[in-house]
């Protein structure tokens, strides 16, 4: 009876895993999606836009092992072909097919010698309330085990101060200034030995998640994932600024790669100076740097 016992706790706890993320394409506009992100965030938006509702999409976990509960999916390709377990089919897609200046010069720097193409992205125009912002996000790619020793998909998180006109790329491995990618997070224990090219060493491997080929409790239907990471800036209240969400594709349409950025993280810190101890009769002056269109 015992032994029935475990088998059966066995398939209860493999089942409630074994499904995987939806992405639902058609619900939610733009504007909805970047509300999704921005949660109670105090911050000003406009100019929304998108490069495709086709690749930029909503995301939730549905019950099943993927880190983030629900978000912003966007794919170098058709971003439902990312739902359900990894099943090895839909790896490849494309809808847009232009590329990105900003990315190419990110790859190119990163040792990159081929065009991106497939470029999608989010982008909106925001004023903040607070001298800081952040959002969760987790990088995805089908380049992961078979590729991950040569080829590199490129995205960014561009934040651009639009009254200087200086971008700074927020997508980069916590703590450095380098951008997250295959090359730069992978594991050389996924090497895949039929790939003519897997010898190579394990970079960052601490940032990479899930490898799904093969995993019964797979949550997309993509190789492999990094951890959720967190995106980071300080910013000048009251002063209007551009944050571009963007991904492509290396070389060619093969092998697609998204990134997910958690609902709700998109959060904004007003600071109002130093701590104080503040003692009876003492008074202290709090200045939230803002000016005097706010009451």
């Amino acid at each position: 009876m015992k032994n029935l016992l475990y088998i059966f706790a066995f398939l209860y706890s493999t089942c409630i895993f074994s499904q995987g993320i939806t992405v639902d394409n058609t619900t939610n506009s733009p504007a909805q999606l970047v509300d999704l992100l921005l949660g109670n965030s105090c911050v000003e938006v406009s100019n929304i836009s998108v490069s495709s509702t086709q690749a930029v999409a909503y995301f939730n976990q549905n019950g099943s092992s993927f880190p983030i509960s629900e978000g912003v999916i966007i794919r170098n390709g058709v971003a439902t072909f990312t739902q359900g377990q990894y099943s090895g089919a839909n790896l490849s897609s494309s809808v847009t097919v232009s590329g990105d200046a900003f990315l190419q010069n990110l790859s190119n720097n990163n040792g990159g010698t081929s065009p991106i193409v497939n470029a999608e992205f989010l982008e909106f125009d925001f004023i903040p309330l607070s001298n800081s912002f952040s959002f969760n996000f987790l990088f995805a790619s089908n380049e992961y085990g078979f590729y991950q020793c040569e080829f590199s998909d490129v995205f960014a998180f561009v934040l651009t101060d639009l009254s200087t006109g200086v971008s700074t790329n927020l997508a980069v491995i916590p703590g450095t200034s380098t951008p997250v990618s295959v090359t730069t997070i992978r594991n050389s224990i996924y090497n895949d030995p039929s790939s003519p090219n897997n010898s190579c060493v394990s970079v960052n491997p601490t940032f990479f998640g899930t490898y799904n080929v093969g995993n019964p409790t797979s949550a997309l239907n993509m190789r492999g994932q990094t951890l959720v990471m967190n995106a980071s800036s300080a910013v000048v209240p009251n002063t209007p600024y551009r944050i571009r969400l963007v991904i492509g594709d290396y070389a060619n349409t093969g092998f697609d790669s998204a990134v997910f950025i958690a609902a709700g993280s998109f959060t904004t810190t007003l600071d109002l100076g130093s701590d104080q101890i503040i003692c009876s009769g003492d008074e202290v002056l709090l200045n939230t740097n803002l000016d005097n269109t706010f009451t």
